[in-house]
C-alpha cells in the first residue's frame, strides 16, 4: 500500500483518487473548491480543503512523508507554482499532469519527477485501436513500445508459440492470452494459438502493425 496525494479534484484528479483507493492506496484529496471535496470526501481516504498555491498550506500536509504526489490542477500556473514548492519542501515522487507540450515542459523544468498527459495517451490509444479490427486494447510503455491485446494472425492458428518462434521471426513476445474476461500468463513454449482466444504481445509498434495488417 502506498500514501498518495492527489492535489486537484477536478474531472482526472478525483478519478484518479478514487480509483487507487479503491486499489488499497492510503489517498488524501486536496482542493481549494469545497464543494468537490465534500462531493468526493467518502470515496478517498482523507480529503481537504485549501489554497495549495500557498506554501505554508502545502508545508502543513507533510509532503515529504507521502510516496507518491499528483499534481492535478488545471491552471497552468498554479501547477507550476505547486509542482516548484513540492520539490523545495522535500517531496519525493511528482507527477504533474499536463494539458500541453509546453506545460509538460514547463512542468519538468520545475522538478515534476515525471509528466502525464491524459489526453494525448488516451487520443494515440483510441487511435492504435481504430486503426485495426485486430487490435483491441494497448497500453503505452514508451514512444515505440507498448503492450497490445490482438487477435491472434490466421497463419498462427492450431500453432505452438515454439514452431512459430514469434519473438525471433516477428520480434515480439508473446505474454499471455485472453479468454472472456480471464487473462492467463503463457509460461511455456507449448501453448497452441486459438482462433478463440486473444493475445497479449509487448513490442515496437512497426513489428505489431505488421503482424496485425
Amino acid at each position: 500500500m502506498n500514501s498518495v496525494l492527489v492535489i486537484g479534484a477536478g474531472k482526472f484528479g478525483h478519478h484518479l483518487a478514487e480509483y487507487l483507493c479503491e486499489m488499497n492506496n492510503d489517498v488524501m484529496l486536496v482542493d481549494k473548491n469545497e464543494r468537490l471535496i465534500d462531493e468526493y470526501n467518502d470515496k478517498v481516504t482523507t480529503a481537504e480543503i485549501g489554497d495549495f498555491t500557498v506554501k505554508s498550506n502545502l508545508a502543513a500536509l507533510g509532503v515529504e512523508d507521502y510516496d507518491y504526489i499528483f499534481v492535478c490542477v488545471g491552471d497552468f500556473q498554479d501547477s507550476l507554482i505547486i509542482t516548484t514548492y513540492l520539490k523545495e519542501l522535500g517531496a519525493g515522487n511528482v507527477i504533474g499532469k499536463a494539458s500541453s507540450l509546453i506545460h509538460e515542459k514547463f512542468l519538468l523544468q520545475n522538478g515534476a519527477d515525471s509528466v502525464i498527459y491524459p489526453e494525448r495517451d488516451s487520443a494515440y490509444r483510441l487511435a492504435v485501436e481504430y486503426s485495426s479490427s485486430a487490435i483491441y486494447d494497448y497500453f503505452k510503455l514508451s514512444e515505440d513500445t507498448g503492450i497490445y491485446e490482438i487477435s491472434p494472425p490466421d497463419s498462427w492458428i492450431g500453432k505452438s508459440l515454439e514452431k512459430i518462434n514469434v519473438r525471433k521471426i516477428h520480434g515480439v513476445s508473446v505474454i499471455a492470452y485472453k479468454n472472456g474476461e480471464t487473462i492467463t500468463a503463457i509460461n511455456s513454449p507449448d501453448y497452441v494459438f486459438s482462433p478463440y482466444e486473444h493475445i497479449i504481445v509487448m513490442g515496437n509498434k512497426k513489428d505489431i502493425n505488421k503482424i496485425t495488417r
